[in-house]
Parts: structure tokens; sequence; C-alpha cells
């Protein structure tokens, strides 16, 4: 089991992250970083750095973008510990638009005691900005708040002046992943801590909406007393929606000196949500020519060992390959030594939006990580001379709109296997992986060389349903760098490419139109709060597989996180491959 959480680790990290590291000298404070009219600013959610179960690693981001122009880039994190070694990184997209803010709570999926160092780097444009902070993750003498619903419990401590504290809020969903079904009654138990020297009265509150629409579905308030130093338990029951879907949950508390709100969701009946397709009559002819067109092409592979990269455990080779328009693709292909005369399961792997493979090691598979044409920033000349945002490039037209190609690199990529399989390729047992965008990517594969893939996990994956992503647009509080670039390709062509045109082109590329061709079981990973992938759209596409194909499938839904899955989901992801790759192996 050890060896197959390793193995998700690395995985985890190929789906989102960067591997690149930063060092630089450490400081245990809040750090403002200034660049022009760009304030950047990270601080630890417990302010003495200390977390635990209860209290989760977790720290604010804040960026006031003062400029006339949209700030883009991306915030990476790394975690070492005590001994300098890496146990986690990660990078997610930023957009700022033109003078307004952004400011939004990290969530690290951590949970090993001891002590850490994490350095985070935000990229915005052309600035850079590090953060280097120490904390402590102690779980087991993490102090436990014992009290019965409704009693009052005094918290021993140092009294604290009285403006100087806050109300610690925690809501956590009846059921573990906050979905609910049928008659279930919805609910939530709710803690308030007050960490104030003073007694605190006022009201707390919920309200339910809607996640497309932003409709309010229902609402309540109560009147709240807390004594100083104290906490009280409530349990609150929400009104049973009308309808199968996702749904946003705002609470927020007003009391004597403390103002704040938070920001949950929960699915009810998430088997039945639904949405529209959006698929234009020519869909399957459209994908038919293009798989016809990227047959006649020549790959011309050429395969060169990396001496650098290879070891006495396993050989590392970069892979290169002609695409459709007779682009050149590449990856990485990593082969255990003990595959050296016969057959191991492959899999394949796909990167986030503009995220660069890099070599992956498994002691039971063979492993080919995918560049995509785009994913590398730095080289676009031969696709994208004009540094445009890869997700716009040639969006007035679906026969030139860049993921047409990008889809077909993915295909490209599977057929490199089924050429050498002489390599060790057991070519009845091919896997398909990634998240984010790479989520996306490993579901199209598996849609169009369905008898080819023999499993697929996905995790939030982008682009199921653009229709709906812009219907949610006015009702996402975080920045979604999906909707951020098609509003600004629509604001800078307004003039002769219309909303509705933009989504004809689209309709070719959602991800939901293929969901009913997938035929290999597929594992989900999903975010409630997630604003690139929203839930609604994910799920929905999920629901769009064949009956059979859903129940040998699973999926797994987070409520607490947004663009991520935890650490404890790869657990799940690697005994999922073990179990579809390696059983009944020769």
């Amino acid at each position: 089991m050890m060896r197959q959480i390793t193995l998700f680790l690395i995985l985890s990290l190929f789906c989102f992250n960067k591997t690149k590291a930063y060092y630089i000298p450490e400081n245990n404070f809040s750090v403002l970083t200034i660049s022009g009219q760009i304030n950047i600013s990270i601080t630890p959610l417990e302010k003495n750095g200390v977390f635990n179960k209860k209290n989760n690693v977790g720290y604010k981001l804040f960026i006031k973008n003062g400029q006339p122009e949209d700030q883009k880039g991306i915030i990476y994190y790394i975690i070492d510990n005590e001994n300098g070694a890496t146990i986690l990184e990660k990078t997610f997209d930023l957009s700022v638009p033109a003078n307004k803010k952004l400011e939004t709570n990290i969530s690290i999926p951590h949970s090993i005691d001891g002590s850490f160092k994490i350095v985070f780097q935000v990229e915005l444009n052309n600035i850079k900005s590090n953060f280097v902070f120490n904390f402590i993750y102690n779980d087991k003498e993490a102090k436990e708040v014992k009290e019965k619903p409704g009693k009052e419990n005094s918290s021993p401590g140092v009294e604290a002046p009285e403006s100087e504290g806050d109300i610690k809020t925690i809501l956590k969903p009846s059921n573990f992943d906050a979905t609910f079904d049928g008659k279930e009654p919805i609910t939530y138990n709710l803690e308030l801590h007050n960490n104030y020297s003073i007694s605190q009265e006022g009201t707390f509150k919920y309200i339910v909406k809607e996640a497309i629409t932003g409709a309010v579905i229902s609402e309540k308030k109560y009147d709240v007393k807390l004594s100083k130093k104290s906490s009280k338990n409530f349990k609150l029951k929400v009104a049973t929606p009308s309808q199968p879907g996702i749904y946003n949950l705002e609470f927020s508390i007003n009391t004597t000196t403390y103002d704040d709100t938070t920001h949950y969701a929960f699915g009810y009946e998430i088997a039945q949500i639904k949405s529209p397709y959006h698929r234009p009559d020519d869909f399957d002819d459209f994908w038919k020519n293009a798989m016809d067109e990227l047959a006649s092409i020549s790959p011309s592979y050429k395969i060169e060992e990396d001496f650098e990269q290879s070891n006495k455990l396993f050989n590392v080779y970069r892979v290169e390959m002609s695409s459709i328009d007779n682009i050149r693709i590449n990856g990485w292909l990593t082969i255990p030594k003990t595959a050296m005369g016969g057959k191991f399961p492959v899999l394949v792997g796909f990167g986030g939006y503009q995220v660069l493979a890099k070599p992956l090691f498994f002691d039971e598979f063979i492993s080919f990580t995918v560049n995509v044409r785009g994913a590398d920033r730095n080289n676009m000349s031969d696709v994208n001379p004009n540094n445009q945002d890869i997700l716009t490039l040639n969006i007035n037209d679906p026969a030139k709109y860049i993921y047409r190609g990008i889809y077909m690199d993915c295909i490209r990529a599977v057929d490199f296997l089924f050429a050498n399989e002489n390599m060790g390729f057991d070519l009845n047992r091919i896997a398909v992986f990634g998240g984010s965008q790479g989520g996306s990517f490993a579901l199209i594969t598996a849609a169009l060389l369905n008898k080819k893939i023999r499993t697929c996990v996905s995790d939030n994956p982008t682009f199921c349903d653009y229709h709906i992503n812009l219907l949610m647009e006015p009702h996402i509080r975080e920045a979604s760098f999906v909707l951020e670039y098609l509003g600004k390709y629509l604001r800078a062509n307004a003039s002769f490419f219309t909303k509705d045109e933009m989504l004809q082109t689209l309709s070719y590329f959602e991800i939901q139109n293929f969901m009913p061709k997938v035929k290999c079981p597929v594992l989900f990973g999903i975010g409630l709060l997630d604003p690139l992938a929203p839930a609604v759209t994910t799920i929905a596409a999920y629901n769009k597989m064949n009956k059979d194909v859903i129940k040998a499938s699973e999926i797994y839904i987070f409520p607490e996180l947004a663009h991520e899955v935890p650490e404890r989901h790869n657990t799940f992801k690697s005994t999922w491959f073990f179990e579809k790759l390696t059983k009944g192996k020769k």
C-alpha cells in the first residue's frame, strides 16, 4: 500500500504542478510585496502557524491589481520537511482583472505531524514575489473543544485585550461528502468558538443559492449569544431543494465586534443532475475527419534515451512525434528495467493548462507523460507566434481552433504505444490520467479510443460545459482563467465575433459531448467549490456516460476543496489503477 500511495503523490503533482524549487531566506511572519500598483500578501490562517486536523493548514492570498491591465499567472507552493525533503508541491492559475482585487484562502492538503517550511511563489505578468513560512502540524496533541449542544464552555487561556480575537466558525455537513439523496434531511453541525475576552451577541444566518443562476432557494436567521472565551454547538437543518443540483451555502455571522461570511456547497440527488447537450449535428463527422487527417500524418517517431535522467532502475526516453498539421510534440517515456523482455501496463499522463510534463517513475507501470502543443510557454513559435492565450487561439473557426490539434495530440500519444509495442507495452492494459485540463484530455482520449483504453482517472476536468460556465460567470466568486480568457477575447473582438458564435465553436470541444463514447471505468475526483471546473458541469458530464459504465465507475466529491483533490484521494487512485491494471497479469 505504501508503494501505491507514493505512486499517486507523484501522479497528483504531474496533474497540477511544477517541479521547480525556490530557496529563499526564511521568515515566520506575514509578508507584503508591493510592485508598482500590484499589492500581494499571504498570511497564515492560524496566526501562530500551528495547524492540526481541526484547524487545517491554510493561507490567505490577497492581490490588489491597481494597474489598467489584467494580471495573469500562477501561484506555486512547495513544502519541505525538517530534512529538506520535498513532500508536496502544487501550482494553480491566477487571473486578476484590471483594477480588481482577489482574496481567497488556499487550503493545503497536509496531514503529517512535524515542522515544515512552505515556500510560495506568485507570478503575475512580469512580476515574481516569494513568501516563506515555517509551520507546525501537530494533530496528536491538538486540544479538542468538548461541549454539549447548546451549552457554553469556558476556554482557559491568557486574557487578551477586549478588541482582539475572533469567532471561529466550523460548519460540517452531516454527510462527509456533502451530498444528500431523496428525502434525507440536509443538516450541518455548526461550532462557534468565541475567542474574544468579551461576550458576543448578534445573529448568524445561512443562504442557499442555486449554483448556475445564483437564485436564492432558502435562507434562515438565528439569534446568538456567546459568553467570553466560550463555545456553542448548533445543528442546522437546511430546506431540501425541489430539484437535483449543486447548491452554494453562504454562512454569515454578525456580532458585537465580529462580522464574517464563509462559503460552502452541497449536492442534492447528484446522480440525477442533468444538463442539455450542445452537440452540433456534424459532431461525429467533425471528429472522424480529424482522426482520419491525423492518420494520414506520418508520425516520424524519434526516441532518444536521456542518460542524465535514466538510472539503475529505469530507462528514460525523450519521445518526439508529428501530429496533425505536422506539429511536433513530445513526451517522456519511463520504463522500469524489470520490464525488459516482458510486458507492463502503461499509464499515459496529460498535464494541466500549460504545465510541462516530466518523467514519472513507477515500479509496476511504464509511464508516458505527454506535452501537447502549446504546453511549453517558452516555445510557441510553431503554433502561437503572437503568444495569444492558448484557450482562444483561432477560436473563430472550429476547424482551425487549437484544441482540435491538441485533442489529436493526445490520440497521437497512444498511437505511439501501438507503433512501438516491442518496447514492453502491454496494449491490453493502457490507462489515461490527468487533472484539470489534463483530466479533460484523459476523458477525450478514453472516448475517441474507447476500445484501446482500459481505464481512466480524471480529477476536476475543465471544459465540460462552456455554456453553463458562461452562465455561472456572474455568480462565481473566485477568478477563473477559463472565463477570464473567453471574456477578454469577446471584448477585444466584439465588432465581428459574438458570444453565440464562440459557443458554436466550443460546442465541438465540450467534454460532455464525448462522454457517451467512454467505454472504460472512470474514477472522478471533484471539488465542490471549484470555479474552473464547476461541480455541476463535471457531475452532469459523468452522468452522461452509459449506465453500465457508470456502474463500473466511481466518483469522489470533496466539499471543502476547489480546483484540487486531497492527499487521501491519492490512495483511491492508486488502488484503482492497481486493481484495473495489475490483477491477473502474467
